[in-house]
């Protein structure tokens, strides 16, 4: 929650406290999700080599945990290393392709809280994993597909991670020289609700393409969610 809000030292400390208390309650599941909430929030905040340690750190004693986690984890430590940019491109990928062949081999042994953990999660994970190099140069296709995939899996119910895949997908087409694509994906995650960070990244990522009408248009419709969320 503290995340979400944009407080992001509090969040921080919050998930320390939280890898101190499953240390010391030797719950290995939620210590290793608890590290990679924290190197997620490095990532977001333009940490990566803090990051990748927090990623790699959350691998340890990969044996005591059940698959789902594992695969989640892996889908942190591919974000980690996507956020490097193009030269760990190839460690991204191969850390996409162990949290897909984990995934895969789950065994219904995963505790509660890590139930929601579906395809569509996995996609949109491994998807924004793959942009990071996407957005450096690198080759787009697969962020885009399975990005794309996301988009199409994510259940009614769940507005606001459909909205994130949107706006993810949209900032690589912008990126990648679609402008019309990602305008029409950027509308339609503004209409499915309002992931700021997001939004502002889109809004920067579309500058080199304002003469496109449809671009201008998503800007302004951006630039209305962003300050009504702000306020």
């Amino acid at each position: 929650m503290c995340f979400d809000a944009g407080l992001h030292e509090h969040a921080e400390r919050c998930s320390r406290f939280a890898v101190g208390c499953a240390t010391e309650a030797d719950d290995w599941a939620i210590r290793a999700k608890a590290l990679s909430g924290m190197a997620n929030l490095a990532v977001h905040r333009g940490r990566v080599d803090e990051a990748l340690s927090y990623a790699e750190m959350s691998l340890v004693r990969l044996d005591r945990l059940p698959p789902v986690v594992r695969a989640v984890l892996h889908t942190r430590h591919a974000r980690a290393l996507g956020a490097m940019g193009v030269t760990r491109q190839t460690d991204c990928l191969v850390a996409v392709r162990r949290a897909e062949d984990t995934f895969a081999i789950r065994a219904g042994e995963e505790p509660d809280w890590i139930s929601y953990y579906d395809r569509s999660r996995l996609d949109r994970d491994t998807g924004r994993a793959l942009l990071g190099p996407a957005l450096g140069g690198g080759d787009h296709r697969e962020a885009e597909h399975r990005l794309s995939a996301a988009v199409g899996a994510f259940p009614d119910r769940h507005s606001r991670g459909r909205a994130l895949a949107l706006a993810n997908l949209a900032v690589l087409m912008m990126t990648c020289g679609d402008p019309v694509r990602a305008a029409e994906l950027g509308t339609e995650a503004i209409r499915s609700d309002r992931v700021v960070e997001s939004f502002r990244r889109l809004r920067a990522a579309g500058q080199r393409h304002r003469a496109v009408p449809s671009v201008r248009e998503l800007n302004r419709e951006l630039d209305r969610a962003t300050r009504v969320t702000a306020g």
